[in-house]
């Protein structure tokens, strides 16, 4: 996410439940950090000034090592088409709650 205090918070929430957090405040950073660190899942604000979410998603399931990572999209207006692709694990609108937040990660990670 772009925005300092949504990462902050979001990582606060996902520390304090046991998670490893790597944070990214642009979209090509979450590409580099993707690759370098191989998470088991990415949160992905779909709403960024360098690029769109989207867009970083495409360039990270087209990465061999991470074609199989799931993706979490995060956004208030998410694209009617974004619902229903298969690029995304799960999209959670803004605002959300915090167990909407680890409910999805946990279904997410288990499949």
């Amino acid at each position: 996410d772009d925005d300092p205090s949504v990462r902050t918070s979001t990582a606060r929430l996902l520390s304090a439940h046991g998670h490893t957090v790597i944070e990214a405040a642009s979209a090509a950073m979450a590409v580099q950090r993707a690759a370098e660190v191989l998470p088991d899942v990415i949160l992905m604000d779909l709403h960024m000034p360098d690029c769109t979410g989207i867009e970083a998603a495409r360039t990270i399931k087209q990465l061999a090592e991470l074609s199989g990572t799931p993706i979490i999209a995060l956004s208030a207006t998410p694209p009617d088409w974004v619902l229903q692709s298969a690029l995304f694990a799960t999209v959670l609108h803004n605002p959300y709650l915090s167990s909407q937040l680890l409910e999805a990660l946990a279904t997410t990670v288990r499949r």
